[in-house]
């Protein structure tokens, strides 16, 4: 058996009011009504880290949360098994999210909140200190050049591995920085909209070629319903999904971070 890991996911946090069964996402000036609707709590850090809770792993999540939603946040991420003692809480309201969720696709409208403090807090010199405890640490969330070339070698020499998932973040992705901050981690994981935005290719084995051409040698690429593509060990893989019953697809990204995370971590060295 596998000995559970001590993994740090850093990133922004969400209050997220999901809706669930309706027909389509309402046009301008439309109203629909969906049959389904909870609050949770959520963005790819949260959903990430409590993936990797419940493989059994020692997750402890990263971020800023808004003062108005701590209890009941450090209560839900507790309840999942997540180490919550390094956040750190803000005078803004914590950031929340409306997610329209169908069985192929969703769509999120977010408002920012306490995230826009989140830069400065990873930048801490305690967050450091704290964050290089971790065996691994997963950034769910892009990082900026200049706080990358201090924050990412300085977790490498503490020993620790290095992931990210920027996210959907169109201007990150544009800027001339972003290779530069991909380079400096072990697996980048995204999805195929920003692969595309990253390489400007649309066929999937196309932009892991353009990628790995750009060093980023560990890249793996969501692709949905058509599973994933990876390169590895000088050779690609195609990957399909299991044929499962499709509930939500909120987080379902977030989640195969972990999941792939949890089997990267497992192979031998």
């Amino acid at each position: 058996m596998n000995k559970p890991w001590n993994i740090a996911v850093v990133g922004e946090v969400y209050v997220d009011h999901i809706f669930t069964d309706f027909d389509h996402v309402p046009l301008p000036g439309e109203e629909v009504f969906a049959e389904q609707y909870r609050r949770e709590a959520g963005g790819g850090t949260v959903n990430t880290a409590c993936a990797l809770a419940r493989l059994g792993h020692h997750s402890s999540l990263f971020g800023v949360l808004g003062s108005d939603e701590e209890v009941w946040l450090r209560s839900r991420l507790g309840s999942f098994g997540v180490n919550a003692e390094h956040v750190q809480t803000s005078e803004l309201p914590n950031a929340l999210t409306v997610s329209m969720s169908t069985p192929s696709d969703r769509s999120f409208l977010s408002y920012a909140g306490a995230n826009r403090r989140l830069a400065d807090y990873v930048a801490l010199p305690e967050t450091m200190t704290a964050l290089s405890s971790a065996q691994h640490v997963h950034f769910a969330m892009p990082l900026e050049v200049k706080l990358a070339k201090t924050l990412l070698p300085a977790l490498r020499s503490a020993g620790c591995t290095l992931s990210i998932d920027p996210g959907w973040r169109k201007d990150w992705f544009l800027s001339s920085g972003s290779i530069d901050v991909l380079r400096m981690v072990d697996l980048f994981l995204p999805n195929e909209s920003e692969a595309h935005l990253l390489t400007g290719h649309s066929d999937p084995e196309q932009m892991l070629q353009t990628c790995i051409s750009l060093g980023l040698e560990n890249t793996t690429i969501k692709l949905g319903s058509r599973g994933a593509v990876a390169f590895r060990n000088d050779r690609m893989y195609r990957m399909m999904p299991p044929d499962v019953r499709v509930v939500d697809t909120t987080g379902a990204g977030d989640a195969f971070d972990a999941g792939f995370i949890d089997a990267w971590l497992a192979e031998p060295i």
